[in-house]
């Protein structure tokens, strides 16, 4: 009996840390889809996808012109929550080569 209340008391002295948040999850997704991108096309496209290919394009500005990168990714991640994972971790960059790409077509 003394062990249950012993046990008890520390379970309630222990900060909760309640459900993890969005921004935590998404860091954790982000973590997963750098590892994933890393591993399985890291080779041919660099750490964050702005490697030359031999035609002079890059995967980001490839991704960044298509209407939906997601299914893009699919062409080479067959695993679904891989690609989410990808995509989760490569969105911030392609947004980032949309707006250069559009920023120089108003220049």
């Amino acid at each position: 009996m003394k062990s249950i209340i012993l046990a008890a008391m520390v379970v309630a002295l222990l900060p909760w840390q309640g459900p993890p948040t969005s921004k935590q999850t998404a860091a954790a997704s982000n973590d997963q889809g750098k590892s994933v991108f890393s591993a399985q096309c890291g080779k041919c496209h660099d750490a964050d996808g702005s490697k030359r290919l031999h035609d002079g394009t890059t995967l980001l500005g490839r991704l960044a012109k298509s209407k939906d990168p997601e299914t893009r990714l699919g062409t080479r991640l067959k695993n679904e929550q891989e690609r989410r994972q990808v995509f989760l971790y490569l969105q911030p960059m392609i947004e980032r080569e949309r707006s250069s790409e559009s920023a120089k077509k108003t220049q």
